[in-house]
């Protein structure tokens, strides 16, 4: 298949222009994307630990109260009292969902709620806080409402000396909500589960598309790697990026899931503005490569073109090119080339008007000769045909004496025989 100049030199500089273009859009978005993509990573883990912190603080403004109010439990009287206090802190916040006292024994002495009284001393929230003065553990999980009830603990102490613990049973609601739903979008997944992979709570996307059942597998799998780390993760509803995060103090993992859709927008739209760039840098080479075509390869073209008009037999065309440089020079020798040839093709025309005089001259030369010899050797045919005739003639008369004299033999070998015959019979 043949392929014009002209294609050439556009693929040529085409290839020369968009090959750098691309190669330098290409990296800077590489670049680019890389530089986002690092910001993103970074500014979704320090939100994932602003949240495990946010967590623990709220955690901690339990233990506050919590232990503010332990000094008025020690403070009263009577068994009344205390549960007065305890039914006022349990109605000033709707997260908690029963408190009870402890006695020096660990015997529950007084609860918020009529639940039967209790002997405790062998649970660790009274043995660690009787050591340690604190003590906080997941307790339960609430599958309707998708959210933990933990136990936060406190000593109760007189003047010093430990007179007992505070308990109280919290639901993560207030701390969730406080520390958590806030900073979350509606396409976000947000799992929280202890060092043993128990699931404390969870917040699943209010969009249906982001939810799937495979996250809280997944969730599990990288809290159990108790370590802060970032990375893509493909789910059942597309690739997520995954932030793990352990939560200080409390042993809990917090895992959220983000659509990397959403977090790599930006990164999209650098995409775009360099596709767009990218497709206009394009058009404009293009257009810079057809006018350079036009003006370097045109004249070629008309070459090309009075090539394929003398060839056809039209000495007296000409080539017209006014270029000033080496390609005007050319149609300039071009043009002598086809005036020698139409010299020469004159010359050749009167040589071929010659020879074929000579040829014709000839010709009747060699047709009378012909008519000659062809006269004479119809003659000599005549001739040889009536010698032919006689021969056939002589040959016949021969023939017949030849035939005559066998029957005559025949004839006398018969009356032979009858003769013989005859002699026989007389005798």
């Amino acid at each position: 298949m043949k392929f014009p100049i002209r294609r050439k030199f556009l693929l040529f500089v085409l290839v020369l222009a968009i090959i750098p273009l691309l190669l330098v859009s290409t990296f800077s978005f590489l670049a680019s994307r890389r530089a986002l993509l690092e910001t993103i990573a970074t500014e979704n883990t320090s939100f994932t630990l602003s949240a495990a912190r946010g967590i623990r603080d709220q955690v901690f403004s339990y233990k506050s109260i919590l232990e503010s109010t332990a000094h008025s439990i020690v403070m009263a009287e009577t068994i009344a009292e205390k549960k007065d206090i305890l039914i006022g802190l349990k109605k000033g916040f709707v997260a908690i969902e029963s408190l009870a006292v402890l006695d020096k024994e660990g015997k529950e002495i007084v609860r918020s709620d009529d639940k039967p009284l209790q002997d405790r001393k062998d649970c660790p929230e009274f043995s660690i806080t009787k050591k340690k003065g604190f003590y906080f553990a997941w307790s339960k999980y609430n599958k309707e409402q998708d959210l933990s009830l933990v136990i936060l603990s406190v000593p109760l102490l007189k003047e010093g000396e430990f007179e007992g613990v505070l308990v109280a049973d919290i639901f993560l609601y207030d701390i969730w909500n406080q520390a958590m739903i806030a900073s979350l979008s509606p396409s976000d997944n947000c799992y929280v589960f202890t060092q043993e992979g128990q699931l404390v709570a969870k917040i699943t996307a209010p969009k249906e598309e982001f939810r799937s059942d495979d996250l809280e597998r997944i969730a599990l799998n990288a809290a159990l790697e108790r370590k802060l780390f970032t990375k893509e993760e493909p789910t059942e509803v597309g690739p997520m990026l995954i932030i793990a995060s352990p939560v200080p103090v409390l042993n809990w993992e917090l895992v959220i899931f983000r659509p990397t859709a959403e977090i790599y927008k930006p990164a999209s739209i650098i995409r775009n503005q360099a596709i767009i760039i990218s497709i206009l840098s394009l058009i404009f080479v293009s257009l810079l490569t057809v006018f350079f075509t036009r003006l370097f390869v045109e004249p070629i073209r008309k070459l090309h073109e009075g090539v394929e008009i003398i060839g056809k037999g039209n000495l007296d065309y000409r080539v017209d090119i006014k270029t000033g440089d080496e390609i005007e020079q050319l149609a300039k020798e071009f043009n002598k080339m086809v005036e020698r040839l139409k010299k020469s093709q004159e010359a050749l025309q009167e040589e071929r008007t010659s020879l074929k005089i000579k040829v014709k001259a000839r010709t009747k030369e060699l047709e009378e000769l012909a008519e000659s010899l062809d006269q004479k050797v119809k003659e000599r045919t005549k001739e040889l045909q009536e010698r032919i005739n006689e021969l056939e003639k002589f040959h016949k008369l021969t023939v017949g004496r030849e035939l005559r004299m066998m029957e005559l033999k025949e004839e006398i070998k018969k009356l032979k025989e009858e003769l013989e015959k005859y002699k026989k019979k007389q005798a």
